[in-house]
């Protein structure tokens, strides 16, 4: 089954749905959006995951490769 890749706007909304990717098998998490700075920084530290790319700009998240958005913020 191929995974849906996912990006999240809201690094503090978006927690729930952070965690649902990262034990889901239909479901890969690839990018997080938010101004946010430290918030950011905060969640890069804690999913410690290479393969996600984080953003505090909306139009340079909205290029990254993705198949759905979730927009918690």
């Amino acid at each position: 089954m191929r995974k849906i890749k996912v990006g999240v706007v809201g690094v503090y909304r978006g927690g729930s749905m952070m965690k649902y990717c990262n034990i889901a098998d239909n479901a890969e998490l690839v990018a997080i959006c938010d101004k946010w700075v430290e918030g950011l920084e905060r969640k890069k530290k804690e999913l410690n995951n290479d393969h996600i790319t984080y953003y505090t700009d909306f139009e340079d998240f909205n290029k990254h490769d993705m198949d759905a958005v979730v927009l918690a913020n």
